[in-house]
């Protein structure tokens, strides 16, 4: 895919903007008890991060989702007494952020080795053994999207239809990158039984999709328009290139004639 090189006034407008909307975002209703712990709630910007990870690339996209998910804890008066597993919570927003990013910008082998990392150390919990089918959803969409990319590489660029569902994988992975690192990281700080998440394994796998969706038809749409853009940008550039072939043609024709007609009179 090819990529835009804005101005720094537009880079530097579009990661405020980033920033900005990533934290209203924040408020956004959450769904709640789908990630094994009773009570809790898991936020709607996780879509957010996604989002920002594809548009803003690797290295901005984790840093527009982590300080707008950060500034939004902030801005709750008890966001420091709470405990650890929710003080670095913005970080699994973030990370989601990096594997949609190094996914969509062809850093295909880092990002699965990535997210692979709290896919394993689930199996290295006794609960995450018990519950050994839980990421489930997590493996088949893995390898949903190695297969697609494998075979349906060269139509990505030339149908919408495969466009889209290459971005919804993408995004798929991305939510679910941020899900599988909080529910690994949960069994650091909590004792959760196994089956607090055997309970919601067929629950996530909807709303984690739902998520990606969301990402995916937004990046969709930029796509396209970006697309059309540099549609016009070479059909200008080509109008002006026939235009100065067609004047440098006519400049000669007229050289040419001066100097045939200054040859006659002499």
């Amino acid at each position: 895919m090819e990529m835009l090189h804005p101005s720094r006034d537009i880079l530097l407008f579009s990661v405020l903007l980033g920033i900005t909307v990533t934290y209203f975002a924040s408020w956004l209703p959450d769904i709640t008890n789908v990630v094994g712990i009773e009570g809790s709630r898991i936020s709607s910007v996780v879509s957010f991060g996604a989002l920002n990870g594809m548009i803003f690339g690797p290295m901005l996209g984790p840093a527009i989702s982590f300080l707008g998910v950060l500034l939004h804890g902030i801005s709750d008066p008890g966001f420091f007494q709470k405990d650890v597993f929710h003080l670095i919570s913005p970080l699994f927003v973030a990370f989601s952020s990096l594997i949609g990013a190094l996914l969509l910008s062809g850093r295909k082998k880092l990002a699965l080795m990535l997210y692979a990392i709290p896919l394993v150390a689930w199996y290295t919990f006794s609960t995450g053994r018990e519950a050994f089918y839980y990421p489930w959803y997590h493996i088949v969409v893995l390898i949903v999207f190695h297969k697609f990319e494998n075979n349906f590489n060269k139509k990505i660029d030339s149908s919408k239809l495969f466009l889209f569902i290459y971005l919804f994988l993408v995004a798929s992975i991305s939510v679910l990158a941020d899900h599988i690192a909080g529910s690994t990281t949960a069994l650091i700080f909590y004792d959760l039984p196994p089956a607090m998440f055997t309970s919601v394994s067929l629950l996530y796998p909807v709303e984690r999709s739902m998520l990606a969706l969301c990402s995916a038809f937004v990046v969709y749409v930029l796509f396209l328009r970006f697309r059309d853009i540099l549609q016009e940008i070479r059909t200008l550039e080509n109008r002006a290139q026939e235009i100065k072939e067609r004047t440098s043609e006519e400049y000669m024709q007229t050289e040419v004639k001066n100097m045939l007609h200054k040859q006659e009179k002499i």
